[in-house]
């Protein structure tokens, strides 16, 4: 079945930004990649590729799926010169990316960490809310 105009004018209420950064979502590969940004930050293509045990051969891939993240904003490339390294070139979450995390944590309901157990997405986020986002962090441990 095709669209019919009434679908699409619905449809197209969503501004494009956020269809972009959902559609940059909806993979396992751009989800392992933004949250390896999240928790680490500012990453070379080669600190990715190894952070996510990439074989060289499969390097296409990883920066074909960088794209769709930097098409959808969620990821920056930023160009800088770094002691200690031979990249020029790392990839980091966008504040739109981060806006977006913590968006979609608010809409959880936060378990009372004293009676209820944590779960393993819980645990993972107090972790990731630990290193980048403050906000997460903070809601998850009050």
């Amino acid at each position: 079945m095709g669209i019919n105009k009434k679908i699409e004018e619905y449809a197209n209420e969503m501004p494009i930004e956020l269809i972009r950064a959902i559609e940059a979502l909806n993979d396992d590969f751009r989800r392992a990649i933004f949250f390896v940004l999240l928790k680490n930050g500012n990453l070379s293509f080669t600190q990715i590729m190894t952070e996510l045990e990439i074989p060289r051969k499969d390097s296409s891939i990883l920066s074909h799926h960088l794209k769709i993240l930097e098409k959808g904003s969620l990821i920056k490339n930023e160009y800088a010169k770094k002691e200690g390294t031979d990249s020029h070139s790392f990839y980091d979450l966008t504040g739109f990316g981060e806006d977006i995390l913590n968006g979609l944590m608010d809409t959880l309901v936060v378990p009372d960490l004293t009676v209820q157990p944590i779960e393993p997405l819980k645990k993972l986020l107090i972790q990731v809310g630990s290193n980048r986002s403050d906000k997460v962090f903070k809601e998850l441990t009050k």
